[in-house]
């Protein structure tokens, strides 16, 4: 038997309990964004059943059940595509129904609002604004086509590689909330600021 992998026994730690300290940025509007190029030229690709697997591009292989695990739940999903390789990827869960709800076990979303997640680039494309770019083309599909009023981003306090990118993308911390919750639901939620 193989031993779970340390983000294995992270996430079954977080089914039972978690407390999740974030700095969220919320986003009305593409103005509320700084224009940025990559340093590399992007396509942006809808994730799919047809190519979901091209995450071992750049992370690895358990990644690949994860991310059909995301498309079954009706996460919308997209890669940055350059030179034919997959260097990231983002998601985002909207509440399309007609009263709130709470998405990834934590965050209460109101009808017609978004979390964007799960906001990863391979390693050897990490400081060329491919971050960014992902996040800017996420939040125009959300705001754009899908009609999405609000779109909440939420940064663990302590990751400090997601901050550098929501401020090179222009983002200005909206709140701190405080989060727990208990065998997949959410029991507590505190706004700090």
């Amino acid at each position: 038997m193989q031993p779970l992998s340390r983000t294995a026994v992270k996430k079954c730690l977080q089914k039972m309990f978690w407390v999740y300290l974030t700095n969220n940025f919320v986003i009305t509007s593409m103005d509320d964004f700084k224009k940025i190029e990559a340093a590399i030229r992007c396509e942006f690709l809808p994730i799919t059943p047809d190519n979901y697997f091209r995450v071992r591009d750049f992370r690895e292989e358990n990644r690949v059940s994860e991310y059909r695990v995301k498309l079954a739940q009706k996460e919308a999903g997209f890669f940055a595509e350059f030179d034919g390789k997959i260097v990231g990827s983002i998601w985002a869960t909207v509440n399309n129904a007609r009263v709130p709800a709470v998405v990834r076990s934590y965050m209460k979303l109101m009808p017609n609002e978004a979390l964007v997640h799960d906001i990863v680039t391979g390693e050897k494309f990490r400081g060329m604004a491919v971050g960014p770019f992902m996040l800017q083309r996420m939040c125009s599909v959300l705001l754009g086509e899908l009609g999405v009023s609000k779109i909440i981003i939420d940064v663990n306090v302590r990751n400090s590689r997601s901050l550098r990118m929501m401020d090179k993308a222009g983002l200005e911390i909206n709140q701190k909330m405080l989060s727990i919750s208990a065998f997949g639901k959410l029991v507590a939620q505190k706004l700090l600021r």
